[in-house]
Parts: C-alpha cells; sequence; structure tokens
C-alpha cells in the first residue's frame, strides 16, 4: 500500500494553482488593457467569435487562424481543467447559445473538414457498416474525437460530424500494433 506525502499535496496545488493563473489572467489582461484604453484580447477574441457565428466575416487565411486561436482559447477557458484532460461537454450544451455559436464558428472554420459519422466509419476501417459506426459513436463519446452537431440535420442521433483530419489521425494510432 503507498503512503502519499507533501511531494503530492504540492502536487496537485500547483495544478489547480496554474488553472487559476490561467483563468485569471484571461480577465485580468482584460480588465488592465480596457484601463490603458486598449481592446482587451480575451473580449475581442469572443467578439470575432460572435461576428464569424453572425456572419458578418469572409474567410481568409489571416483570419481563419485567429478564429482558431479564438475558438480554443474559449473552449479551454470554458473547460479546461487542471489536469488537461479531454473536456467533456454537458449534455445540453449544444443547445446554448454558446453551444450554437461554437458550432457555427467550428462550421466556418472546417465546413470542408466536417464529415458523418458514416463517412468517417468507411475512412477508418475502410467500411461504413454499424460496428464501424459503433466504434465511431465510441470513440465521440470517449473524448477521442471531437464533434459539432450539422445545423441542416434536425435527427440529433443523425446530425454529429467529426473533423476528417482528426479521424484519419485516430484511424492511424488504431492500426499502430
Amino acid at each position: 500500500m503507498a503512503l502519499f506525502d507533501e511531494k503530492l499535496v504540492q502536487t496537485i496545488t500547483d495544478l489547480v494553482r496554474k488553472q487559476h493563473q490561467k483563468l485569471g489572467s484571461a480577465l485580468t489582461a482584460d480588465k488592465t488593457a480596457k484601463a490603458n484604453g486598449v481592446e482587451p484580447s480575451f473580449i475581442e477574441n469572443v467578439r470575432l467569435l460572435v461576428e464569424i457565428a453572425n456572419g458578418r466575416h469572409m474567410r481568409s487565411d489571416a483570419l481563419l487562424q485567429r478564429a482558431e486561436i479564438a475558438l480554443e482559447q474559449l473552449l479551454n477557458l470554458l473547460f479546461g481543467n487542471a489536469v488537461d484532460s479531454k473536456a467533456v461537454y454537458p449534455p445540453d450544451f449544444w443547445q446554448s447559445d454558446m453551444g450554437v455559436l461554437v458550432s457555427r464558428v467550428r462550421w466556418w472554420l472546417s465546413v470542408d473538414d466536417l464529415i458523418t459519422i458514416s463517412n468517417a466509419a468507411a475512412l477508418a476501417f475502410g467500411e461504413n457498416s454499424q460496428a464501424n459506426r459503433m466504434r465511431i459513436a465510441r470513440a465521440i463519446d470517449n473524448g477521442m474525437l471531437d464533434w459539432v452537431p450539422d445545423p441542416s440535420v434536425a435527427n440529433p442521433q443523425q446530425n454529429r460530424r467529426v473533423l476528417r483530419p482528426q479521424v484519419e489521425r485516430w484511424a492511424e494510432l488504431q492500426s499502430l500494433p
């Protein structure tokens, strides 16, 4: 039976402190910038995401990169945790305003790379079978693949889309000995 010591207490404390600093620095930077008359980076990034979700921007390489970073920052701040494990979205997230915002931005960023579960099964395993679709669904449920809802499909059982490059990387990992 292992005995824990002060080192574990310090490790846990350091992890929580690091997460606290990450959250605090985003808001503190905004407060400081606002006092100095500079547009805050976090608020500026959220505004950019809202503008994209509202259809106010055309795609360009520079804006795609900036929006990807802004979306990643937002999701890390909202769902990040002290041990940097993959966050699981709450069940009703995609029906919330924030979920719709994230979905619209992800579609704007990755419209050419989002594929159906059936296409992902065929890509990853060479065949679109029920068993392979279930494997993809389990990978989504286990947090190995990210997904976003397709706003054009009303049925929640059929509206999940995954990123093609992520499926390709995941399939390669599955094929390793």
